[in-house]
């Protein structure tokens, strides 16, 4: 019987959410980076045996879809925050984190501080000193980061439940 983990991406628009879902299920060499907005939801699935799925669900980000927040993170074993690194961008998402953090309370949540890449971003750790969850430097237009992505998902639930390393 396959068993599904269902793990949940939230932030602003622009952050890089449906750019993550793609670096880590489509098995693409380039990743575009023209900006195009989620109209709702997007979602994923990475396979990591015969009996584990992750379902990746990606909440849209523009202020006009958060009504549908609460129940996009219901059933979620974790929570990726993903933010622009720019200071701006930051402060929005911990204002998110604020906003939901009833929501988020029995989940285990980690933030990728996305496009480590260009010029004056700010660094994963002073990003963590704000949102004051763990956070970790992301570039996810590359694809030599997909890895670094499974990990990050994969470490992140294990000890909540069993999943294949």
């Amino acid at each position: 019987m396959t068993q599904y983990v269902k793990v949940a991406l939230m932030g602003s628009g622009y952050a890089g959410k449906s750019t993550l879902i793609k670096l880590l299920t489509d098995k693409v060499d380039k990743l575009r980076t023209n900006y195009q907005p989620t109209c709702g939801m997007d979602c994923g699935t990475i396979t990591l045996d015969n009996s584990t799925k992750i379902s990746l669900v990606e909440m849209g980000g523009q202020s006009h879809f958060e009504f549908m927040w609460s129940d996009l993170l219901r059933g979620s074993k974790m929570v990726v925050v993903v933010t622009e690194s720019t200071p701006k961008a930051v402060l929005r998402t911990r204002q998110l984190l604020y906003k939901y953090k009833e929501h988020l309370s029995n989940m285990q949540i980690i933030a990728i501080a996305n496009k480590q890449d260009i010029p004056g971003s700010m660094k994963p750790q002073s990003v963590q000193d704000l949102l004051g969850v763990p956070t970790f430097g992301m570039v996810a237009v590359d694809p030599k980061q997909r890895v670094r992505g499974y990990r990050l998902i994969v470490d992140g639930l294990k000890g909540m439940m069993q999943v294949a390393a």
